[in-house]
């Protein structure tokens, strides 16, 4: 898929890795329709977009935790004359604390917002993009969807959900012009652990990849029709490999390899 002039909808696109990509796709000449929570942090990306490569960006702030939020989107999409070409589905977020104590809003807003809103999203702008010539859906999972992810249990098992939604709408839209990717990304450079609350000090630095290279990433998969990427060889191992280990092997070494738990010395 040439991505100039496709119209592409990115959601979490007001900072990190949904920022970046937007940059990106701008840049290929593609028309971007970005949502995110943060209405504030949008319009500063739309205008950085549109200072450096021209034509307009349209923003519609949502919130994507919310069946309201989603619905008014959808309406909202749906009112436009261009049709959608790309969906990325790339908002997600959690809070980092043991299961048992994390409190029941924290838990359910990280399920609504993680599992809730990309299904509802995909299933209702599918049909859409089955009508287009042709059609793309990249979902953003995690290089380590597969494995224990302790301190944010939710999150962890959303990525997950979304890797296996992922796999199994590319297998049932075969030979259709809609081609899905999931794309799982390693540790990149963003906002998200510090918004979560995580130590990740014993991240070693060449594990850090930045929001800039994994955009141009997701952006290479989506236009060679890829329907997986990883960003790096670790995120590849943790996808991949790491799941063939032993199951009391994983958690002995994910327990604490790259983070503590918050009440733990």
């Amino acid at each position: 898929m040439d991505l100039a002039g496709k119209f592409v909808l990115v959601t979490g696109a007001s900072s990190g890795i949904g920022r970046a990509l937007a940059l990106e796709l701008a840049g290929r000449g593609s028309r971007l329709v970005l949502t995110a929570l943060e209405e504030a942090q949008l319009a500063g990306v739309a205008a950085e977009i549109e200072a450096r490569h021209g034509g307009h960006v349209e923003v519609r702030a949502a919130d994507l935790s919310d069946v309201a939020g989603r619905d008014d989107l959808l309406a909202w999409l749906r009112s436009r004359a261009d049709p959608l070409d790309v969906v990325v589905s790339n908002a997600g977020g959690g809070r980092f604390s043991r299961f048992t104590a994390a409190p029941w809003e924290d838990l359910r807003r990280t399920i609504a917002l993680n599992v809730d809103a990309p299904t509802h999203l995909l299933r209702a702008l599918l049909p859409l993009l089955l009508a287009r010539p042709e059609g793309r859906v990249a979902i953003i999972s995690s290089g380590i969807a597969r494995l224990p992810y302790p301190g944010l249990a939710a999150y962890g098992a959303a990525k997950g959900y979304l890797a296996s939604l992922g796999e199994s709408l590319a297998c049932e839209l075969l030979g259709t012009r809609v081609r899905v990717m999931v794309f799982f990304p390693g540790f990149t450079r963003t906002g998200f652990m510090d918004a979560a609350g995580m130590d990740v000090s014993r991240v070693p630095a060449h594990m850090l990849g930045s929001p800039e290279r994994v955009a141009r990433q997701i952006a290479d998969g989506i236009a060679s029709g890829r329907r997986w990427r990883f960003s790096d060889l670790s995120a590849r191992l943790g996808a991949v490999a790491a799941p063939l280990l032993p199951s009391a092997l994983r958690v002995r070494i994910l327990r604490n390899l790259f983070w503590r738990l918050p009440d733990e010395d």
